[in-house]
């Protein structure tokens, strides 16, 4: 009786053994799945770190006098960025849809942008100037956009989507033109 009991204690004992074993097995592959979900999400650019939403962190790969950093580059900076260059193109009178009372103004009214860790994509609202030619304004705004976010971002720009919202009609004057009285 007492070999038969020894038995089962020594059978209890192993089970416990595999049981706690299997436990540890189970919470080592859960944290090598949760470790692996974080690592996809940083590479699909997203949320890591200190960056609240809208902001991007891009990683420096090289050295510069043997310091390393990070770099956090806000959506709001590549907005302003293409908001700033579609200003300076002539044709474009402004961005985002017309209002009739002016709230004041922001260089990313009508920008909407998406960034990535490499590239870049912009959708933007414009009100053209009467008389402009629509394709030429928006193929050198176009240009201009990916040359500036490219030289200061390091980003590709991939697409620059452009939805012309309104065109703006020159004012006439109200006044009578100047004439010579006909009495003197």
């Amino acid at each position: 009786k007492k070999k038969a009991t020894k038995k089962k204690a020594t059978k209890k004992k192993a089970t416990k053994k595999k049981a706690t074993k299997k436990k540890a097995t189970k919470k080592k592959a859960t944290k090598k799945k949760a470790t692996k979900k974080k690592a996809t999400k940083k590479k699909a650019g997203g949320k890591s770190g200190p960056a609240s939403s809208g902001e991007q962190t891009i990683t420096l790969h090289r050295r510069h006098d043997g310091v390393r950093g990070a770099i956090t580059l806000d959506e709001d900076v590549v907005a302003t960025i293409a908001g700033l260059c579609a200003r300076r193109i002539e044709g474009i009178h402004s961005l985002g849809k017309p209002r009739l009372i002016s709230v004041g103004d922001s260089y990313t009214r009508g920008v909407d942008v998406e960034v990535g860790q490499e590239q870049a994509a912009i959708d933007l609202e414009v009100v053209m100037e009467y008389g402009a030619d629509i394709v030429s304004v928006a193929d050198r705004l176009r240009q201009s956009i990916a040359e500036e976010i490219g030289r200061m971002a390091s980003r590709e720009v991939v697409e620059v989507n452009i939805h012309v919202t309104d065109i703006q009609i020159p004012e006439e004057d109200d006044e009578e033109p100047d004439e010579a009285p006909r009495v003197v």
